[in-house]
């Protein structure tokens, strides 16, 4: 979707461009500096533009229409999608592409199956399960990346003991793009790394939403699986992606207040997208297997009883001293202790997954991802 821009692009570092503001906040025409640009991404940043001397702090989220040079082209709709602060601070616009402002207008792939991990609660293992799962379905040769959604308090690459040097708030900047902060963890296994303690990422509009949607799509074509790790909770840092994903795990654990939390998450989910929503409940932490039936049977009967949901079940994870081990290790792990039980029980529910998905075509990258896409993406 974004590769379209560039062939439009025709400003450069250092032009002068002129915009109007379309909110009531700030009528009129203003005057500001070209500081950076990514074509591909359909990105410009600009200084600040001044009124009387003043600095003028557009909102984000407000729409521009800059007007061309030369006068010939036609004027064009951007938006401001962040400010940033510092010695450098500007106003950094992306082009309009006619994506309407929605709930993450996300395009499902044919070849690349997305899977969201979500929870009522914090504290059940969600992001565990979402990166051991990740783990042993890269085992079957799948090639496999989490997209880590829980914004502002993102942590999969603490886990995996990984410190990349862009995510995704720098994707929402306009800094660079989804295919500029992939990292690798192994051959077929990557991740798009979330950010932690940034407040303001808790709180997007449905611009970026789509925005992040848009570089998703970008992805697509290098995997089998994206597994996108969301916020625990009923908000809709959380719904928008599974929204997006149309469905993938609930995890929960027996106790009473976690099925509580993962009734109200379900509840919210199905009066959001009842209709086109695939939702399989994962019990965690059970210490023997009728625990686990007994939690499944008592959500999925509230399911259809209250809610006319049928709420599928991909399985249950044991209670399990090693997972706390390979966490305080940084590891996942299915790979800290192939033997251990919880690693079987996360490759059985893998199976499950790909005993219901069609076998990955040839046609999708092979090798040397990291190397390709670098040659891709540009940052601003």
């Amino acid at each position: 979707m974004s590769s379209g821009i560039k062939q439009d692009f025709n400003w450069k570092i250092g032009d002068q461009i002129t915009f109007v503001v379309e909110s009531g906040l700030f009528e009129g025409t203003f005057t500001s500096e070209v500081v950076g640009i990514n074509p591909r991404y359909g990105i410009i940043q600009i200084r600040f533009p001044k009124l009387d001397g003043k600095l003028v702090l557009i909102p984000v989220g407000t729409a521009v229409i800059v007007k061309a040079e030369p006068p010939k082209n036609h004027d064009e709709k951007f938006m401001v999608i962040d400010r940033t602060g510092g010695e450098t601070r500007c106003l950094v616009l992306k082009k309009s592409t006619g994506v309407a402002n929605r709930l993450v207008n996300l395009k499902q792939p044919q070849d690349t199956r997305v899977l969201s991990v979500c929870s009522g609660k914090g504290g059940v293992g969600k992001t565990t399960f979402a990166v051991n799962l990740a783990f042993a379905i890269a085992e079957l040769g799948e090639r496999v990346c989490i997209l880590d959604a829980a914004l502002g308090t993102g942590n999969v690459d603490v886990l995996l003991d990984i410190a990349p040097r862009y995510h995704i708030g720098h994707v929402l900047s306009g800094k660079c793009g989804f295919l500029d902060i992939i990292a690798e963890v192994k051959p077929n296994l990557h991740i798009l790394p979330g950010c932690s303690g940034v407040q303001p990422l808790t709180e997007l509009s449905n611009y970026q939403y789509n925005l992040l949607a848009d570089e998703l799509e970008q992805v697509f074509p290098y995997f089998d699986y994206i597994i996108i790790d969301t916020s625990p909770g009923i908000a809709a840092v959380t719904t928008n992606f599974i929204s997006a994903a149309k469905g993938g795990f609930l995890i929960t654990t027996p106790e009473p207040h976690a099925i509580t939390d993962t009734y109200a998450l379900l509840k919210t989910l199905v009066n959001v997208e009842a209709s086109s929503l695939n939702l399989n409940l994962v019990v965690n932490r059970v210490q023997y297997r009728e625990e686990a039936e007994n939690t499944v049977g008592k959500l999925r009967f509230a399911a259809k009883k209250f809610l006319d949901f049928e709420l599928g079940y991909a399985g249950f994870v044991f209670e399990d001293p090693r997972v706390r081990e390979a966490n305080m290790k940084q590891k996942a792990v299915i790979d800290y202790d192939q033997s251990a039980s919880s690693s079987l029980n996360y490759r059985e529910i893998a199976r499950y997954i790909f005993s219901e998905s069609p076998q990955a075509g040839d046609e999708k990258t092979q090798g040397g991802l990291i190397a390709r896409i670098k040659n891709i993406g540009r940052r601003a």
